[in-house]
């Protein structure tokens, strides 16, 4: 079974994602790739806390994430991709992570990102990254619930007012 979703959610685990697109595509795996939180054990096992029941969930770095082994998991599974920021997916996409959709659902207010829906808040290089996933073929594009509207690409990479 494929990957479900691939999502940037800067709260990961979260009612969102766990129940709001859970309930909707049934995962048995929640993925989260960030270096940065498996180098935290502590801050790994806190993520993992909000993982419903009825699926597992796992915190791979991005090497750890494009290995065969992990590749194949996410294969087997009905699984749920879940990455911090735009960065991660980023070099996930340009080191040959097999995307073909990328959801950005929630980035959230800080210095230097602006407003380009009520959930995503983007900086120029956040802008700047999610163009370039695009153009390696990847849809993107952003949603925050399955039941909402879904927002194209150009939507989130134009220019605020």
């Amino acid at each position: 079974m494929p990957l479900v979703l691939a999502r940037i959610d800067d709260r990961l685990i979260h009612g969102q994602v766990a129940f709001g697109w859970g309930r909707s595509l049934h995962p048995t795996l929640f993925l989260v790739v960030s270096d940065a939180l498996r180098a935290d054990s502590d801050r790994t096992e806190l993520c993992l806390i909000g993982v419903p029941e009825g699926a597992r969930g796992r915190v791979a770095s991005v090497a750890e994430a494009l290995s065969p082994q992990v590749l194949s998991e996410i294969e087997r599974e009905r699984s749920i991709l879940l990455v911090p920021g735009t960065a991660e997916a980023a070099r996930l996409v340009e080191q040959g992570f097999p995307l073909e959709e990328l959801n950005v659902g929630g980035l959230h207010h800080a210095t230097g990102r602006r407003e380009a829906l009520p959930y995503v808040f983007l900086d120029d290089e956040d802008r700047k990254r999610l163009a370039a996933i695009a153009a390696r073929g990847v849809r993107v594009y952003a949603q925050d619930l399955p039941s909402n509207r879904a927002h194209p690409l150009e939507t989130l990479i134009r220019e605020p007012a």
